[in-house]
């Protein structure tokens, strides 16, 4: 990756950060975390490979309502490097085949456990808002930590699963090992 990439990045998430804690009221700051997190998303795009030549890649949503407006509204359709982005709202069994992302936001644990176990062994980049969503069999958390978010990576399900993130964001991340379950 590029030097100009990495700057891209860090800025993004240094404004992204500062937009989250700029915004007094609860209701606004729900908005802009949400926001962080689908410019972490964006961001965190550009430093993944997943094996084949793809050129749309599909999202997948499960959790709550807002957020998902939020994913929808500001990537579905747009282009990020190789990747033309789509969002798909609560992805049937056979849209989940598809993505090549599966971003949890504010799902029960139980509809992680099930919707992992769909795509369990297969090149699905998973992303979780929760601590405990590497330690769910979940890839990558964004986590909130105080005013603002950290990556935390399961390294080895990464490794397993075809797909590769670049060493720049994995020197940013917490790196994670579950036991056998993750």
């Amino acid at each position: 990756m590029s030097t100009r990439r990495v700057h891209r990045f860090r800025t993004l998430v240094v404004l992204a950060v500062f937009a989250a804690v700029a915004l007094a009221p609860a209701s606004a700051q729900e908005r802009d975390e949400r926001a962080v997190r689908v410019a972490y998303l964006y961001s965190l795009i550009k430093f993944v490979d997943w094996p084949g030549p793809e050129n749309d890649l599909l999202i997948g949503y499960v959790g709550s309502p807002a957020t998902g407006e939020t994913l929808f509204k500001s990537l579905d359709g747009r282009r990020n490097d190789a990747h033309t982005l789509h969002v798909i709202l609560s992805p049937s069994d056979g849209a989940l085949e598809k993505c090549g992302i599966i971003y949890f936001g504010d799902a029960s644990t139980d509809a992680i456990r099930k919707t992992l176990a769909k795509v369990e062994g297969r090149p699905v980049l998973t992303l979780g808002e929760t601590d405990a969503f590497p330690q769910l069999g979940g890839m990558v958390g964004l986590v909130k930590d105080e005013d603002h978010i950290q990556i935390v990576v399961n390294l080895p399900l990464t490794q397993r699963s075809g797909i590769r993130i670049s060493s720049r964001v994995l020197n940013l991340a917490t790196i994670v090992r579950p036991g056998k379950d993750g």
